[in-house]
């Protein structure tokens, strides 16, 4: 009885905690998410930035980066790139488009919706990918990487 007790209490704790976790980035914009592959658990904000300007091409794995980003959420993707990058979205581009252009680097892959970069960061190996909060629900298989210490911003 009491074995079956300790059961039904550790269920009901799991299950409350299940439902729990979604609230626990309610208030941030995004995380930065990983394909499976990637072992990474933390980043600076300096090796992001280092990471989504080209500057930093290869995983301590040897795979080679790819970057998966949506053009969708107007708001909460120039928060990120703001916040993170210390660029808007434009010039983000603009920048990306000079070092193609120059042949420095292979441009992140943009998709018009969050659901497509989730798909694409599984689908991938080496894929980095910023995804906003709504999204959380749907990034099984994926790994959220903390940044300076936190999952979410």
């Amino acid at each position: 009885m009491k074995f079956f007790n300790k059961i039904i209490k550790s269920l009901l704790l799991v299950s409350v905690l299940a439902l729990l976790a979604p609230s626990l980035y309610a208030d941030s914009k995004g995380v930065i998410v990983v394909s499976k592959d990637v072992n990474v658990k933390n980043l600076s904000k300096k090796e992001l930035e280092r990471i989504f300007l080209g500057k930093t091409t290869i995983w301590d794995n040897g795979k080679r980066i790819q970057i998966g980003l949506s053009t969708a959420d107007g708001e909460k993707t120039d928060h990120f790139f703001k916040e993170m990058i210390g660029k808007n979205q434009r010039r983000f581009k603009k920048y990306w488009l000079k070092l193609v252009f120059a042949g420095y680097g292979i441009a992140p892959k943009l998709f018009s919706d969050n659901s497509k970069v989730i798909s694409y960061t599984k689908r991938q190996e080496g894929v980095i990918s910023f995804i906003t909060a709504e999204e959380l629900e749907n990034i099984e298989g994926l790994k959220i990487v903390s940044i300076d210490g936190k999952k979410s911003f």
